[in-house]
């Protein structure tokens, strides 16, 4: 940790000490009390504040008075957490204490619903409806929930059917053509036995930015989601009750929404325009493509979980089905590089649409792009995700099919010791395209491989399915060593087989690509790089990767009012692989001795077409108290985790078109402080907030060295929130409640360069000395504000709303290419605001 942020954590915790010594545990005041919070983090209803893990606790109320709708609403609210939802809907990436979830590798936390765990990392960015708690647990927790729990756990709970009829409606309207509409009805259909619950949802927006090449609103970042849940719950006895979920979702958005911004200082010498070496966070956004942005997803799940008093234990097992669908489509990349140069299409393009017929398309000549008119062939600048067909498409889809079967004992809950034993069983087979190819003005065929002949022939593919198998045995024991002081061991053991078969047809690329043809005759290349060292086909490939997660936590009550906790435990993500024919293609265009550009370029990386498992280590010191006769709730802790072979997105644009990997960064660490309060300041007065501190480091990583010493990527330095709640009696059961949260994210890099120059494939073309220099490309630390004010009555309320109300306008996130030479930027949302109505029956 550096010196400033030691003294920091230092005081963070001094100054808690301090407050919890001074403060009288139980002043009995005028009878206002934070209630109570009881959560399920160990399997067990507990206590919030009882339970020796860093926890956030958002119940029901809080869920509909923060308008807490997707998962980047309440992401927010939480100290140390973070979240990236840029590329399409179900790729997003939270980061927990600086452990960020990967594109295209497993995620990092535990998503579980109902408690049944989501075995598909896409699932997350789902409709929050009908939700009654949300928890966030910090830290590893893999000892009892698995599967790549390495930062942490997200667990929701849906509001469970109820043994009296009741209905709910819910609507509203808000800028940006948006709207919304919910119901609900629950009740019982055999009284006492059989309850049965029905939730459905549809929102649509048609977001904040414009097309302007085709004047479209509602075609960058629009979103329209159709969601139903239904859950049934028979109580078959006094001992087992069996409850049943089913849900469907269609969701359909904008994709791959990034303008480009260089990055190669000696561009800015040679041809005279500041805008090669540009910050990221002055970028002027502008969408001109002409392929349809679009992403659709669709998801359909069902679950069984059965409950069983044993007498000596409870038995809780658990059978799941899920089944997601997703592809997007978008304009692609290549164009800067002349791969479609003279492909009819694009030549009728560039005689209409030029940077001297179209200044509005392309900006000023050269700040940064140039397209030129026919006849000046391989000549200009040209950018990505432009008007113009030159620059190709893109087809992406992750297709997974899983069945998942979880089964445990757990002792009862007032024994001096209490223990857990369980298992945890799962089939996943996942579906993985990545395609390049020609954009003919011919329209789009949404398919993995398009032959030649087809309307927008595939040019270079990446198509794999990958089989999954799980076997996994996990337990816990928790002994009071004395009436305060309580020893919890845990321990899982994880083992995954995996399996990756090809799916690339061995045929030829339509040859449109002048950059894909063979160097020497000119004819086209393969569809995947890698049958040229496999002409007789692509071997599949399998390995096995497990792990042992032992954690260790004292939990001592040193008073009625303040509890502390130490922690050790280990977190453990599966290893995996990229696509067949990452190495190859990595190799020929940036890596001397492949007899390709990359003799030119020497970027020295080590990508291969797998990667290895992440294991991580982690301490925590923590403390929770309440005060004033509960009306002041403090918690804090301080924590370390170091990880080896994290697991990191890599991104490569070329002549090739564009390529997805996953690398590791050998060790890394990140440690910190985060503190939270809760503080009831008067009747109907709430006050809130947190703030969370990191310092992290790079220490070793081989793929790219020059990154050692680096801050860890999307780890920002600080993040805060703060707010208040109030709720004013008026008439009767009419209330008014007003709410306003305050939220602040520091400076966030986004890759392991920040700064230090590689070479980039413009070396290749203009000799050496035109390298990347990233230091420009961290996002700007940023803050928002959020206020709803309603109305309150028993069967109604009503509630005008807004975020981001200072219209704050800042980057989502950030993707460096460095071999590019670049990074692709996407924006946030602008300021949203609209009016809700919600009438229960």
């Amino acid at each position: 940790m550096n010196r400033k942020s030691s003294k920091v954590v230092t005081g963070l915790l001094a100054a808690s000490a301090a407050w919890s010594g001074s403060l009288p545990a139980q002043a009995q005041t005028d009878g206002l009390a934070i209630e109570e919070v009881v959560v399920t983090a160990r399997k067990r209803t507990e206590n919030l504040q009882d339970v020796p893990i860093a926890i956030s606790a958002i119940d029901q109320t809080t869920i509909e008075r923060a308008g807490i709708e997707r998962p980047a609403d309440f992401i927010g609210l939480i100290p140390n957490v973070t979240m990236v939802d840029a590329a399409n809907i179900g790729d997003t990436q939270v980061s927990i204490r600086g452990v960020v979830s990967t594109r295209d590798a497993e995620s990092t936390f535990a998503y579980v619903v109902d408690g049944i765990l989501s075995t598909n990392p896409n699932s997350f960015n789902e409709e929050l409806f009908d939700v009654q708690q949300i928890e966030v647990l910090k830290g590893p927790q893999g000892a009892l929930y698995g599967r790549n729990a390495v930062a942490g756990a997200v667990l929701v709970t849906t509001v469970p059917p109820s043994n009296e009829f009741e209905a709910r409606v819910t609507g509203g309207i808000a800028n940006n053509n948006a709207y919304k509409a919910n119901a609900m009805v629950s009740g019982p259909l055999i009284e006492d036995t059989l309850l049965a619950r029905l939730a459905v949802s549809n929102r649509k927006t048609d977001g904040f930015y414009k097309n302007i090449f085709t004047g479209s609103d509602d075609a960058v970042d629009y979103l329209e989601d159709t969601s139903a849940r239904g859950r049934m719950i028979w109580n078959v006895s006094d001992d087992l009750s069996l409850d049943f979920r089913a849900g469907y979702s269609r969701a359909e958005s904008g994709a791959i929404n990034f303008n480009a911004a260089f990055a190669i200082p000696l561009f800015v010498d040679v041809l005279g325009s500041p805008e090669y070496f540009k910050d990221v966070n002055d970028l002027d956004f502008n969408f001109t493509f002409n392929v349809p942005g679009e992403n659709k997803q669709e998801t359909t799940e069902f679950a069984v979980k059965a409950d069983w008093d044993l007498g000596f234990a409870d038995l809780s097992a658990s059978l799941a089905y899920n089944d997601l669908e997703e592809y997007l489509l978008s304009d692609g990349t290549s164009a800067t590089f002349y791969g479609y140069e003279l492909t009819p299409a694009c030549q009728s393009d560039r005689a209409t649409l030029n940077s001297f017929t179209r200044p509005d398309l392309f900006g000023d000549v050269l700040a940064p792009f140039l397209v030129l008119p026919p006849g000046q062939d391989f000549q200009g600048v040209y950018g990505p995700y432009t008007a113009l067909s030159c620059d190709g498409y893109q087809y992406q889809e992750r297709n997974q099919e899983d069945l998942s079967f979880d089964a445990r004992l757990s002792s009862p809950d007032d024994q001096s010791l209490r223990w857990i034993g369980g298992i945890y069983l799962a089939e996943i087979e996942r579906e993985v395209v990545v395609a390049y190819g020609a954009d003919q003005g011919l329209g789009f065929k949404r398919a993995p491989y398009v032959p030649a002949t087809g309307p927008n022939p595939t040019d270079l593919l990446f198509w794999d399915d990958f089989n999954t198998s799980v076997y996994a045995v996990y337990g816990q024991i928790e002994l009071d060593l004395t009436d305060t002081l309580e020893l919890a061991l845990a321990a899982r053991y994880d083992r995954e087989d995996r399996e990756v078969k090809n799916k690339v047809p061995n045929v030829s690329n339509s040859g449109l690509n002048v950059n894909l043809l063979d160097p020497v005759t000119g004819a086209p290349g393969p569809l995947n790089p890698a049958y040229n060292s496999n002409p007789d086909g692509i071997p599949k490939r399998d390995d096995t990767y497990s792990q042992f997660q032992p954690k260790v936590t004292l939990n001592w009550a040193a008073t009625d009012s303040v509890n502390l906790y130490a922690s050790y435990g280990i977190g453990f993500r599966s290893g995996g692989f990229n696509s067949v024919g990452t190495e190859d293609l990595i190799n020929y265009w940036f890596n001397a001795g492949y007899g390709g550009p990359g003799e030119t370029v020497d970027a020295g990386l080590s990508v291969t077409d797998d990667y290895d498992k992440e294991v991580s280590e982690a301490w925590e010191l923590g403390m929770k108290s309440e005060f004033f006769g509960r009306r002041l709730r403090l918690n804090a802790s301080v924590f370390r985790t170091d990880v080896e072979d994290n697991q990191f997105f890599e991104f490569f644009a070329g002549p090739f078109g564009l390529l997805r990997s996953v690398t590791t960064i050998d060790k890394m660490y990140v440690q910190g402080a985060e503190a939270d309060f809760t503080f009831v300041a008067a009747e109907g007065l709430t006050l809130y907030g947190g703030i969370g501190l990191l310092d992290s480091e790079i220490e070793k990583n081989r793929n790219r060295p020059l990154s050692e010493g680096n801050d860890v990527p999307q780890a920002p330095d600080t993040t805060a929130n703060l707010g208040a709640e109030w709720v004013l009696p008026l008439t009767g059961d009419l209330n008014l409640v007003s709410r306003l949260d305050w939220q602040y994210v520091g400076e966030t890099w986004f890759h392991t360069l920040q700064g230090e120059q590689t070479p980039t494939i413009w070396n290749a073309f203009f000799g050496p000395g035109f390298n990347q220099d990233f230091s420009k490309a961290s996002r700007d630390p940023y803050d928002t504000i959020d206020m709803r004010v309603g109305l309150e009555a028993e069967h109604w309320t009503l509630t005008a709303w807004g975020r981001n109300l200072t219209d704050e306008d800042y980057l989502q996130e950030v993707i460096p290419a460095p071999e590019f030479g670049g990074s692709f930027d996407h924006p946030s949302a602008l300021r949203s605001y609209g009016v809700d109505f919600s009438y229960r029956f």
